[in-house]
């Protein structure tokens, strides 16, 4: 397959996304149609923790990497996205802890909650692909999930209406959806114009397209864990809005 035109490559990785249309998923849609309840949104955000407690994990490989491959074009993007992430007073761990505190638990027992497979799929996926592949693949396995979640319509500002509106959690336990509401839109598009920048040719649009795919089906199996971990439903998974036949390039059998 010959390297596409940048804009049509944009596009094709849009698909992907489309296919796992965050809003689209159980625990988003759910908490929007306020089908779950509190005590289950409670038991979804201790795993939402377990993964966000991992994202020095990731972020940190990615910053690695950069460095190491000498690439000092990325570099500004990895870094910005660095210190949004973990900079400042309070991290995005620490923001989303205060969920958590608010419902009665502590750090001490939330870090001792038991992963659904969902989220231990996740954990996994996404630590691994961030330490073995390039820093541009790094973000490109982040991009487009950030970006279905940022901005005004994306995941997290409808989890932010129906949590403080409908179930009456405080603006201080939902902080982090609306951290993500405000950032992710700038992390997804930053991110998504480095592939465009620097994704030209045949090799690493594949790289790319392989990194961007595994974060799209990795965050998907976190929500799975959050309904896993909401119902005790263990083979809840959510395949997405297109079969997977679909999702993968044609191809022809000798």
């Amino acid at each position: 397959m010959a390297a596409k035109d940048p804009d049509a490559f944009i596009d094709e990785l849009w698909s992907y996304a489309r296919a796992l249309e965050m809003r689209e998923h159980p625990w988003f849609k759910g908490v929007r149609e306020h089908r779950w309840t509190r005590e289950q949104i409670v038991r979804a955000e201790m795993q939402h923790y377990l993964r966000v407690r991992c994202n020095p994990i990731f972020f940190g490989y990615i910053v690695t990497n950069v460095v190491s491959e000498a690439n000092y074009e990325l570099l500004p993007i990895v870094m910005e996205n660095f210190m949004e992430e973990l900079g400042g007073e309070r991290s995005h761990v620490d923001v989303m802890l205060q969920f958590l505190e608010e419902a009665g638990l502590t750090r001490e027992e939330s870090d001792r909650a038991e992963p659904a497979p969902g989220t231990l799929a996740a954990i996994e996926m996404i630590i691994g692909g961030c330490q073995r592949r390039s820093a541009l693949e790094g973000i490109s396995l982040l991009s487009f999930v950030e970006a279905m979640h940022g901005g005004p319509t994306g995941a997290a500002a409808g989890m932010f209406e129906a949590l403080t509106n409908h179930y009456g959690f405080s603006t201080h336990a939902a902080a982090t959806y609306e951290l993500h509401a405000e950032q992710d839109t700038g992390h997804g598009d930053r991110q998504i114009e480095a592939i465009r920048r620097f994704a030209r040719d045949e090799a690493t649009q594949d790289k790319v397209r392989s990194a961007v795919k595994l974060g799209l089906e990795a965050f998907n199996f976190e929500w799975d864990g959050h309904v896993q971990a909401m119902t005790g439903e263990r083979n809840a998974y959510w395949s997405g809005r297109m079969p997977l036949h679909l999702r993968t390039p044609e191809f022809t059998l000798p």
